[in-house]
């Protein structure tokens, strides 16, 4: 039930339970309500919400469907079974061989993160549009109206998050000409809550890695990524490996066998994660393409860059974002455990705030600047945003991806951060425009409401 990945749980519910308890439409009783042990000192936290049964981990929610009493089920199908004692109470829950006890009914969560948004009888509210307040952070605010935007169609996207039309919306801010004129959080986050970034991590790795180019930590682009490490050997040794660069890997063509998105895959993170040296592990997978031609998603790559500049620069990688990006930006509200092995619940990602979110994304927007200092190179920031490797139905250059949009059949261009679940930062550089969006919709089929929401409210909006 909850596997190590980068979105550490894999839980979602099955769509299809002919004649289930999930279909009568009953809700999941209080029974499994509580706090349980897990594997290395995890606890996790159960809430029932209505039909389903939410997992809650490092603020992270879970949902699981009922078939029937004390069975539920999870995303790949598997039944997760829990066992009662003579009194007829909840102790414990079962994953394949291993079972995890119960060790408190109580749970911290707050009931508030249960729903988009609501009022003190529990009842949706109706929204009404305010400018966002300024936070003195070095984003001025306006209003849609003083940006030239209508006020009405983004009315209406923010009651359809609010009605929960679009799953576990977290935040919703929108940039347009030099100002935040739309900010607002939903499921109890706000502006000071930190949110999980998970892929959309590896976006800021590439900034710092063009940071450290810039101060000469790095010839270039074309440094042979071997001669950064000093591991004595490595396992499948291939004379191409020698030839390997740091363009390789930022732009997921490394050749090796290595691709998050098959699960068969040799180096899928899942093999990654449970290693004691996840580079290690990395620069010892087999070869199965000619470096520098074809590319899979590979979330080894990331973690071999960001450790040969740890090497570089002789600090964490946390420390020389902080010093060189972070600081710069006024970011000062963040977490990062960069720990690269077994050890690490937080599989390596950054924690950030949306509105530091949007920072990032000027900062690329403005072509390296922030506020009239060049924190990273403009030259760095075009080759990052460049079209390199096909990965599915998006381009990628430097940890950045390309996605357009189609709206009245105008193709509309942006530069994406994104990250399982939606945490997502789009550039429009044709209007002067950032969305910044982050959500809770974890390994679901529904993670991408964001790309739902911006050519149907957003774009049409702008391009008027």
């Amino acid at each position: 039930m909850f596997q190590r990945t980068n979105t550490l749980l894999l839980l979602f519910f099955c769509l299809a339970f002919t004649g289930s308890f999930a279909q009568r439409g009953q809700n999941v009783p209080s029974d499994y309500t509580g706090t349980y042990q897990y594997r290395n000192g995890v606890l996790i936290e159960l809430i029932p919400k209505d039909t389903l049964l939410l997992a809650v981990l490092d603020g992270a929610q879970y949902p699981m469907r009922m078939v029937r009493k004390d069975l539920f089920i999870n995303v790949v199908g598997d039944t997760i079974p829990f066992q009662r004692d003579a009194s007829d109470r909840v102790i414990s829950l079962r994953e394949g061989k291993d079972t995890f006890a119960r060790l408190s009914p109580s749970f911290k969560t707050s009931l508030a993160t249960l729903f988009a948004r609501r009022d003190v009888q529990g009842k949706r509210v109706k929204y009404v549009y305010r400018a966002p307040q300024s936070a003195n952070d070095g984003l001025p605010v306006s209003s849609l109206k003083d940006v030239g935007l209508p006020v009405e169609p983004f009315e209406k996207m923010i009651q359809a998050i609010i009605n929960e039309e679009y799953p576990k919306m977290h935040s919703v801010l929108i940039w347009k000409d030099g100002k935040l004129a739309l900010e607002e959080y939903f499921f109890g986050h706000d502006r000071q809550s930190l949110h999980q970034m998970r892929s959309a991590s590896k976006s800021f790795v590439s900034a710092l890695v063009g940071i450290a180019t810039d101060k000469g930590l790095f010839a270039n682009e074309q440094e042979r990524v071997l001669s950064l490490f000093n591991y004595p050997n490595y396992a499948n040794m291939d004379p191409r490996k020698q030839a390997w660069t740091i363009n390789d890997f930022l732009t997921m063509r490394t050749g090796l066998d290595c691709n998050d998105n098959n699960p068969s895959s040799i180096g899928n993170e899942e093999n990654m994660y449970p290693k004691s040296d996840w580079v290690k592990f990395v620069l010892d997978l087999p070869l199965v393409n000619q470096p520098g031609t074809k590319g899979s998603y590979c979330s080894g790559a990331v973690a071999v860059l960001g450790k040969a500049l740890e090497y570089r620069s002789k600090q964490s990688l946390p420390e020389f974002a902080r010093v060189n990006l972070f600081e710069p930006l006024g970011i000062k509200n963040f977490k990062w455990n960069y720990r690269l092995d077994s050890t690490n619940q937080t599989v390596a990602q950054v924690y950030l705030t949306p509105r530091d979110m949007l920072k990032f994304g000027l900062l690329y927007l403005n072509k390296g600047q922030w506020q009239g200092k060049q924190v990273i190179s403009s030259a760095w920031v075009e080759k990052s945003l460049g079209k390199y490797t096909q990965l599915g139905s998006r381009q990628y250059g430097y940890f950045w991806w390309t996605q357009r949009f189609n709206v009245g059949g105008q193709v509309v261009e942006a530069w994406l951060v994104t990250g399982n679940g939606g945490q997502k930062v789009f550039v429009f550089p044709a209007y002067n425009l950032v969305a910044v969006f982050t959500g809770g919709n974890y390994n679901s089929v529904a993670d991408s409401p964001p790309n739902e929401i911006v050519p149907k409210y957003i774009l049409p909006a702008v391009m008027k």
